[in-house]
């Protein structure tokens, strides 16, 4: 999301929150680099059933600085759960291995 999209101005006949469609406008946060944790309003009505593409910032831009901390706390988060993802899929592995190994050394010794 940037600044260049398109929103109303507070001078406009629509007030700000209200979508072009007349509809309460819904408010989310955006997670991208750029804007992270900045909210905004957006239509609430799906792509699918003709979404007006209404888009205004719901308030000033975040401090640079708290941009920057959210932003490596979600890198943050993201490292841990890929390393959590990675250890687990070794565990299975591992189990796995197990299983294979002393169902081998069972049938070996069966026979």
């Amino acid at each position: 999301m940037s600044n260049s999209s398109f929103s109303l101005s507070s001078s406009s006949s629509i007030p700000k929150g209200v979508c072009l469609c007349g509809v309460k406008a819904e408010i989310k946060t955006s997670w991208t680099e750029l804007n992270t944790g900045r909210r905004f309003f957006c239509c609430k009505t799906s792509k699918a059933r003709g979404e007006c593409n209404y888009f205004d910032w719901y308030a000033d831009e975040m401090p640079p600085q708290a941009k920057k901390v959210i932003w490596g706390l979600l890198k943050k988060v993201k490292s841990f759960e890929e390393e959590r993802n990675r250890s687990r899929k070794f565990k299975v592995i591992c189990v796995g291995a197990i299983v294979i190994l002393a169902t081998w050394n069972f049938f070996k010794k069966c026979s």
